[in-house]
């Protein structure tokens, strides 16, 4: 078993990976002080394979527990969602002293620890990620929100967990969608970190096959990126740089995302992402054209090419180009090393944007 301290003063708080560690769940929290009343939210599938093996461990410990569980999918990022959760706390007569366990992916990780942040003005939350992308990025890092209407993610706040808890024997449930959904962010820290890029390198496809040894050591390797990364800018505010490398891929990929209405996932649309943004850093002559070929060819190993005809191409790239004029993008200057690009030309978005094919 594998620990990682976040160092962030009275916040800080341990990620632990190892595999079928579960059992040691209900103990490290006690010792964390942890409180013993907790509501354990969950998405309906992760409820079906594992909710009541979770339960009996933390009430064998002596917890009362709640089950609450939530449809699955990016919709369930909602106030509406939100609130329901919180009436099921109400009408249990949960109160400040009493704790949320995330027990699922990314959806289940940000509703629930959205509700953490706001219920009572803030309890405990302990994040236990089931899938790939959880384990590696966004179970990490205390950024909780739901989306709005006119923008993911528009509502939330900063909130770090009491506890991450990573155990990858669940991943040997997952899908091959949600394999490749959590390479997408594996892939991010293949350009943030030239350690991690020889790994993928070398390892790409058993990371893919599923393989337990590779899946557990990639996952080691970005969770100690993202927890340097939070400790030196632990609410995004570096200009050009700290938190905000963490964006790479997600510029384009939140548009693809919300113009797709959530048919490709969010890391999918990542996995889009990091390619589109990669030809358009080429193409404006920001990025190492030896590195770019070596990422190219990494991407490129990622059997994903979906269909994104059904996504109206000219209202994404005038998106796009709207993005480029406030926020600007996340680009490779070579591996190891990103910038925020806000001098792109929109010619050069455009004519990039409508080439691109995944």
């Amino acid at each position: 078993m594998n620990m990682i301290r976040v160092q962030l003063g009275e916040r800080s708080y341990p990620i632990t990976l190892g595999t079928g560690i579960l059992p040691a769940l209900p103990g490290l929290a006690a010792r964390l002080g942890i409180p013993r009343q907790i509501a354990v939210v969950t998405d309906t599938r992760v409820a079906a394979l594992h909710v009541r093996r979770l339960s009996a461990l933390l009430r064998k410990e002596g917890c009362e527990v709640l089950e609450i569980v939530i449809a699955r999918g990016e919709r369930q990022k909602s106030l509406a969602c939100a609130n329901r959760i919180i009436t099921r706390l109400l009408e249990s007569h949960y109160s400040r002293r009493s704790a949320l366990f995330a027990f699922g992916g990314g959806v289940v990780g940000d509703v629930t620890g959205f509700v953490a942040a706001t219920f009572r003005r803030g309890i405990p939350l302990v994040q236990v990620p089931t899938t790939l992308l959880a384990q590696v990025e966004s179970s990490i890092g205390g950024k909780t929100a739901v989306n709005h209407p006119l923008s993911k993610n528009a509502i939330g706040a900063y909130h770090q967990p009491s506890l991450v808890f990573s155990d990858t024997e669940f991943l040997a449930t997952l899908p091959k969608r949600e394999i490749i959904s959590g390479v997408g962010e594996i892939l991010k820290y293949g350009m943030l970190d030239r350690g991690i890029f020889a790994y993928l390198d070398r390892h790409i496809a058993a990371i893919l096959a599923g393989d337990p040894s590779a899946l557990r050591e990639i996952i080691l390797r970005c969770n100690r990126v993202k927890a340097k990364l939070i400790q030196d800018d632990e609410r995004e505010e570096r200009a050009g740089g700290g938190r905000a490398v963490l964006n790479l891929g997600h510029t384009v990929g939140h548009a693809l995302e919300d113009l797709s209405r959530y048919r490709l996932r969010h890391g999918e649309a990542v996995v889009l992402g990091l390619r589109w943004e990669l030809r358009l850093a080429l193409a404006a002559g920001l990025t190492d054209k030896a590195d770019g070929a070596l990422f190219d060819d990494l991407l490129g190993r990622v059997p994903y090419h979906p269909s994104i005809g059904f996504i109206p191409r000219d209202r994404l790239v005038e998106r796009l180009v709207a993005l480029g004029a406030s926020g600007g993008f996340v680009v490779p200057r070579k591996i190891g090393k990103v910038i925020v690009a806000r001098d792109i030309p929109p010619s050069l978005i455009r004519s990039v944007s409508r080439a691109f094919r995944p």
